[in-house]
């Protein structure tokens, strides 16, 4: 071989090894630089979020259900005749009958009637069948106002005022409105005959409480019409009555939303004394320092010949009992 093509073969291994040499250093640095890559962004600074997070809901406490048959029957046991009364407590929180007596037998109901009226009638307002605010033909309300529905519907209930039922019942239909409840299964009842039982009663307030066919404003103005009942300026006598001197005076604690019912002789004497009420215990802490939820009771008590006395005494036998229960 010619010397030339000696040198010109160790220049052609030269380059190759400089180049093998050179592929070898790039894929090297390759090898460094790339996860220096994947470290810099690693070391990025993370933002933390700062969001409050959304507090978990605890379900409502269910209270103890508080057996209330022993102070039932104390007091019917300390009436002259037991026949004469008729009591029905309903715990709404447990779904279940605490204590009766009586509580399917037919007697007067005097102006409980009015509840039946009342909850047909707001189901018409709310359906669009009657408009709440138009004139219902009564001239005006104590206010000076005309009287509308919704102001009859009130009066009604927070002033057991006759003309606004009548009205109503007239308008709704009495016949159709005593069909309406058939319907719905209320057989002990005659609302023309102003008879009823506290089985009847407490399906219809059962019917209030969840008022799954009123709307929620219906059902606070309802609640309201119950609760507040002092007598309006200038109204005669009749409308001038304690509504609640009977069994809602029992209760110091509890809030009493109360339609009530009698029929007397104008000294104190009641022929009659119907009270249908929703009792609501506000929730408190006892003397262990436990919370106790809010309690909510359906209360009937349908009397004959009973002072408004004796029947002040039941409600602070309850009261008494279910507070002795929770400890405060």
């Amino acid at each position: 071989m010619e010397k030339k093509d000696r040198v010109f073969d160790t220049q052609k291994i030269i380059v190759i090894v400089l180049g093998v040499t050179l592929a070898v250093i790039l894929v090297a640095l390759g090898i460094v630089f790339i996860p220096k890559l994947f470290e810099q962004k690693d070391e990025q600074p993370v933002t933390t979020s700062t969001a409050t997070p959304a507090p978990v809901e605890e379900t409502p406490k269910t209270p103890t259900k508080i057996d209330l048959q022993y102070t039932v029957d104390s007091w019917v046991g300390s009436q002259p005749n037991a026949k004469n009364s008729e009591v029905l407590i309903y715990d709404i929180d447990n779904d279940a009958i605490v204590a009766r007596h009586n509580e399917d037998t037919k007697i007067r109901i005097e102006s409980i009637y009015k509840m039946f009226v009342v909850y047909e009638g707001y189901y018409r307002v709310d359906h669009n069948i009657w408009n709440g605010t138009d004139s219902v033909g009564l001239g005006n309300n104590y206010d000076g106002k005309p009287f509308d529905y919704y102001t009859c519907l009130d009066y009604a209930i927070r002033y057991s005022y006759s003309p606004c039922a009548e009205n109503l019942w007239v308008k709704i239909g009495r016949d159709n409105l005593q069909t309406i409840y058939n319907e719905k299964g209320f057989k002990s009842t005659s609302i023309s005959g102003i008879i009823s039982t506290p089985s009847d009663l407490l399906k219809l307030y059962q019917m209030f409480w969840k008022h799954s066919d009123l709307s929620d404003d219906s059902w606070e103005r309802i609640k309201d019409s119950m609760l507040n009942q002092t007598a309006p300026k200038n109204a005669y006598d009749i409308m001038q009555q304690d509504w609640r001197k009977g069994f809602p005076s029992g209760f110091a604690t509890a809030k009493v939303y109360d339609k009530v019912g009698w029929l007397g002789d104008g000294r104190g004497n009641w022929t009659y004394y119907s009270d249908a009420s929703f009792l609501v215990f506000p929730e408190t802490k006892n003397n262990d320092g436990e919370t106790i939820p809010e309690r909510h009771y359906i209360a009937i008590v349908l009397t004959q010949s009973t002072k408004p006395s004796e029947l002040v005494k039941l409600g602070r036998s309850i009261e008494t009992a279910i507070k002795t229960a929770d400890k405060y």
